[in-house]
């Protein structure tokens, strides 16, 4: 798939060593997910089966030079209702900013919703990543829902936020 700044291609095997540490890296995790590396915990073949589960539906983003940026992908999927679940990262931190995770998911919704007939998407951030917020805001995600202090970041507690989108709604911009 070709964006205008990204292509998303399938994962491959010399790309674990990027997202290894990427995910190992406390920046990364924090604005991911809100946490702590987790991941440290994971021994080197538990993280590499984590990332070829066959319940997630993960890819790498990469630069128009293919080299890995990135990781999209979508899980929780419900056939009846042709809806699933986005997550993204941006691994390199110069990168983040620069439009690279915008455009590699204006690629993938416009894959999910034309070629798997997805009706509906959603992804859930905690309240603190703005950055992550106004990027899905941008592309036409709307809030429908909070969970209530459910992140638990730095001694503190945050909402989780839900935002959809639906196929009927989707500008491509």
């Amino acid at each position: 798939m070709q964006g205008r700044i990204t292509r998303i291609r399938s994962l491959e095997a010399n790309d674990l060593d990027s997202l290894y540490q990427w995910y190992n890296n406390h920046e990364f995790s924090y604005w991911v997910s809100g946490n702590w590396p987790l991941l440290t915990l994971l021994r080197r073949e538990e993280f590499e089966q984590k990332f070829y589960d066959e319940d997630l539906n993960r890819y790498a983003i990469t630069n128009i030079e293919d080299e890995i940026i990135g990781t999209i992908g979508f899980d929780e999927v419900n056939i009846p209702a042709r809806s699933a679940r986005l997550f993204i990262g941006i691994g390199p931190k110069e990168l983040w900013g620069q439009g690279y995770g915008t455009d590699s998911l204006r690629t993938f919704i416009n894959y999910l919703f034309n070629q798997w007939n997805f009706r509906r998407l959603t992804v859930e951030i905690w309240a603190g990543n703005l950055r992550a917020l106004s990027c899905y805001t941008s592309l036409g995600f709307v809030e429908e829902g909070r969970l209530r202090e459910a992140y638990y970041i730095d001694g503190k507690y945050y909402d989780g936020i839900i935002l959809g989108l639906l196929k009927k709604n989707y500008q491509d911009n």
